[in-house]
């Protein structure tokens, strides 16, 4: 047992979990690894001058059995001089109104309580310690590969992540329980436990018990140092994909195919998964299955897209993966297709355009959204004149412009002509042809006459408004500000 006790305090150490004067709130439900780690604690509080406390939360699930267990932390603290607090809640309420499952709920409030404590005792350098083990690391591996998770989840349980420590992460539960008998140190058994209603019970009272005594006794061993290297390759991989999701990003919050398709297979799938984060703030229900599905795009024509949970769809575009938040039609509306949050929709809108009469006369329109200005000049067309061949400023032929102008987005019907042959091309086509991604073709700004279109802002302008040796005075359009 000493031993036991000896390789413990070597992991606390090893981990710079506790310092000397620290502070420890230590989560204990009364269970047998909580009750272990109480004992560990103890012995490190005298030799290094430790504040600690015992926390208890009842989360009003168990009845009698919550009410025992909460007897049994209380007094033992009381019998051996430990500083003691408990809190109350309703696990199943919060699981209610907050979506989650009670499993969730109550680890949500575990800590938000171990949290609340530390801060109410006010003491410099706290640190909160609970009683994970390496069965809890073993089990959370396998049941993290049974569901699809990739490298992340199976990484093993942090010994240290923030101010929260993990002292018996070096302990098998054999090690606890034969430290707890050694010292005639009572448990309680948590009922629910030993119910296989869950996948992870199932996996703790089923299957490695069997693997344990039918394959091999020292399992728990062996996966716990494989999570271990896990971790370590996972971190590696982090370190990468973060740098490589940067330099894939685009300003629109897509992520640009020519970069992923030249990652390795394993800094891709990282990427993705981080990207996921970013965009729903949560990984719970994003398995390997997921990662893989959305990598597959690439391989894609443009148009493919998939559905992933949280609302997030990914759509393959012609040069990169445009990630979009689905969100609910309003009750009764009809959709033929999921509704999409787009956080730079602009408004449809159309403004007629003044445009000046005199030659060196300048008028400007103004918007807000995007934030841009636009001039509108008339210059005397000299001749052999060099024609501005710039993105954002076009020159057209000011005396073939017979009606007025308009600044708006696309209607059906909109054409320009293509060719010198005076042929028609609908603008729907231009965006094909020019491979503007379907989500951003409403947003384009068009100068227009009518559903003639004179210059798609950006792009292209129209073959009978261009310069010509019979031109005699030019309009120029100027684009200044965000595009």
């Amino acid at each position: 047992m000493d031993g036991i006790l000896k390789k413990a305090e070597a992991f606390i150490q090893k981990n710079h979990m506790i310092s000397r004067n620290d502070g420890i709130v230590a989560g204990i439900s009364g269970g047998a690894d909580s009750m272990c780690l109480l004992f560990v604690l103890m012995n490190l509080k005298e030799k290094l001058n430790l504040n600690l406390c015992a926390v208890h939360v009842h989360h009003g699930i168990r009845g009698a059995e919550a009410d025992r267990d909460e007897t049994f932390v209380r007094d033992f603290c009381r019998d051996r001089g430990i500083l003691y607090r408990c809190v109350r809640g309703d696990v199943p309420a919060m699981a209610k109104s907050e979506g989650m499952s009670e499993e969730e709920a109550g680890r949500a409030f575990r800590y938000r309580c171990f949290h609340q404590i530390l801060e109410e005792l006010g003491w410099e350098n706290g640190r909160i310690a609970v009683a994970h083990n390496k069965n809890d690391v073993a089990e959370t591996f396998l049941f993290n590969v049974f569901r699809g998770s990739g490298l992340t989840g199976m990484a093993s349980i942090p010994p240290v992540r923030d101010n929260i420590i993990r002292p018996l992460l070096c302990l098998e539960r054999r090690e606890i329980e034969e430290v707890l008998k050694c010292q005639g140190i009572g448990f309680c058994t948590d009922s629910t436990n030993l119910k296989n209603d869950y996948t992870r019970n199932r996996l703790r009272n089923e299957l490695m018990p069997y693997v344990l005594e039918h394959i091999n006794p020292g399992a728990v061993e062996h996966i716990f140092n494989l999570a271990w290297e896990a971790g370590a390759v996972e971190k590696r991989v982090d370190r990468e994909a973060d740098q490589a999701l940067e330099e894939a990003g685009t300003p629109d919050g897509g992520l640009m195919l020519h970069a992923l398709g030249a990652m390795d297979d394993i800094i891709l799938q990282a990427v993705l998964r981080k990207k996921i984060y970013r965009e729903t703030g949560s990984l719970k229900d994003i398995t390997r299955g997921h990662i893989l599905q959305t990598a597959q795009l690439l391989d894609k024509p443009v148009g493919k897209m998939t559905y992933l949970p949280y609302g997030l769809t990914v759509i393959r575009e012609y040069d990169r993966l445009r990630f979009l938040r689905r969100t609910e039609p309003e009750e009764n509306e009809n959709s033929a297709g999921p509704q999409w949050a787009r956080p730079t929709d602009l408004a449809v809108f159309e403004k007629d355009i003044e445009v000046p009469f005199h030659i060196g006369e300048t008028w400007t329109i103004s918007l807000e959204e995007p934030a841009i200005t636009l001039e509108f000049t008339v210059k005397k067309c000299e001749k052999n004149q060099r024609i501005e061949e710039k993105q954002y400023t076009k020159w057209l032929d000011y005396d073939k412009i017979k009606d007025s102008l308009q600044l708006r987005h696309r209607k059906s019907g909109d054409y320009l002509i293509a060719g010198p042959s005076g042929s028609r091309k609908l603008l729907r086509r231009l965006f094909i042809d020019d491979k503007i991604p379907r989500q951003d073709r409403d947003k384009v700004l068009l100068i227009a006459q009518g559903s003639h279109v004179l210059w798609v802002i950006g792009g292209r302008i129209s073959e009978a408004y261009k310069i010509t040796e019979n031109t005699e005075r030019i309009l120029e359009i100027k684009v200044k500000g965000e595009k």
